[in-house]
């Protein structure tokens, strides 16, 4: 009898129900709404929990962006006793990772990661407007070992011409081969120029196409610089006349590459020091 029951009763609210309206959509509606009011956020329920075993410091990962004030070194490590990497004029933008020595901030200038002493760091004011190439501009790298240089990418930029002919030195072999270059953007783009300028550069890589980077010198207008070379055609080409499709690219002191692979990036600084170090 009660089966009977509950069979009219939902029968009757079937029938009475106004057209248009979905009975069961609006259950759910209901019920969604009951477990939302329910929701407990996932860091309230756990705040505790964070509290105990979150360092407050990690706060201080956020990378932060700072002006030198005066002309300041970058230095390999949190000390005057480092090595000094580079130079940077006074107004240069550096990106701050890490203040929690107080004294020294570790900072990335135009790529390149060490140290600055942080009473010449001046922050730059929330809302100012700060661009990839403000923190790209104003370094100057003074280091030179022998007749070899090594200079900031956004000297060498502009200082060789897209369309100059290279002559690059495989630091570790020798071999020798020109390219010229057609790009000059987070890095340098480059083509050989001739079949045999191909033929040498692979020869250089051990006879294969490779992404690992090398150490090179690049000689132009009777300047040395050190630099770093991959040996993998890609991309786009202009000289279809030197028995390679693509291009490879050159980095110098500073330079990025154009996906933001760090540790490419390391690989290639990591040559172009080995270049500087390597007088031939």
């Amino acid at each position: 009898m009660k089966e009977i029951l509950l069979g009219a009763s939902l029968l009757s609210a079937l029938v009475l129900a106004p057209v248009g309206i979905n009975i069961q959509e609006a259950s759910i509606a209901t019920t969604t709404t009951t477990v939302w009011e329910q929701y407990i956020p996932y860091y309230t329920e756990y705040e505790e929990y964070y509290e105990e075993h979150i360092d407050a410091d990690e706060e201080e990962d956020k990378p932060i962006v700072y002006r030198t004030t005066v002309r300041l070194n970058l230095r390999q490590g949190p000390g005057t006793g480092y090595a000094r990497l580079l130079t940077a004029n006074p107004g240069q933008l550096v990106i701050v990772t890490d203040t929690r020595d107080g004294e020294w901030f570790a900072v990335e200038v135009n790529g390149t990661a060490g140290y600055m002493y942080a009473y010449f760091l001046a922050e730059v004011p929330e809302g100012e407007e700060v661009t990839s190439e403000d923190t790209a501009s104003d370094v100057t790298i003074t280091a030179t070992n022998g007749p070899v240089e090594r200079v900031a990418w956004s000297y060498a930029r502009n200082f060789i011409s897209t369309g100059t002919p290279l002559t690059i030195v495989d630091v570790r072999t020798g071999i020798t081969w020109q390219v010229a270059s057609f790009s000059h953007g987070n890095h340098m783009d480059v083509e050989p120029i001739t079949a045999d300028d191909t033929a040498a550069m692979r020869q250089a890589f051990g006879g294969r196409w490779d992404w690992t980077p090398r150490p090179i010198h690049v000689h132009v207008g009777g300047r040395v610089f050190a630099a770093s070379i991959n040996g993998m055609p890609h991309a786009g080409s202009t000289n279809h006349n030197n028995n390679m499709n693509g291009h490879v690219c050159i980095h110098f002191y500073g330079s990025r590459t154009h996906n933001g692979n760090r540790s490419h990036e390391r690989d290639h600084q990591n040559a172009v020091n080995e270049a500087f170090n390597t007088v031939r």
